[in-house]
């Protein structure tokens, strides 16, 4: 019978495990890895989603205090932060265009009377591993009362 010493027998475990530790690593940071972008990707599209909700925000009181009615400066509020639209070939706000703002005033004429702003079709960008592309986020309403306060 053999009779070997606890440095004989924890030098034969080392060598059998000697890139197993090169592996689970490996494994352990690529899935930290691909969490990390995952948790960027949905960053960026937290931040685009509240900007542009900001930006709807500040033209619908915009609009509300100069004209309710006048929806092409409000849209340039949208797409510029100016009333007036710059001259040709400026992008607008994260490249929104004219024909992703809709500037509406439903009830006109009553107590409910309200100026509502519609962004949709707006595309933001994913680099996470397996679900790569644009993607159209969702709608943003923004809705501001213009009836008569008593």
């Amino acid at each position: 019978m053999r009779n070997f010493t606890s440095r004989q027998v924890t030098a034969r475990r080392r060598a059998r495990s000697k890139g197993s530790t090169l592996i689970e690593t490996s494994l352990v940071l690529l899935a930290f890895v691909m969490m990390l972008i995952g948790a960027f990707d949905f960053g960026q599209f937290l931040f685009i989603q509240q900007a542009l909700v900001e930006r709807a925000r500040y033209a619908a009181r915009w609009g509300a205090i100069n004209n309710a009615t006048d929806s092409t400066s409000i849209t340039n509020i949208i797409l510029y932060d100016q009333a007036t639209a710059p001259q040709q070939g400026t992008t607008g706000y994260f490249n929104l265009t004219a024909s992703n703002v809709t500037v509406s005033n439903p009830d006109t004429g009553t107590n409910n009377n309200r100026l509502v702003i519609t962004i949709s079709g707006y595309t933001y960008h994913v680099v996470s591993p397996y679900i790569a592309g644009s993607y159209t986020g969702p709608p943003i309403v923004v809705s501001v009362p213009l009836g008569i306060y008593d």
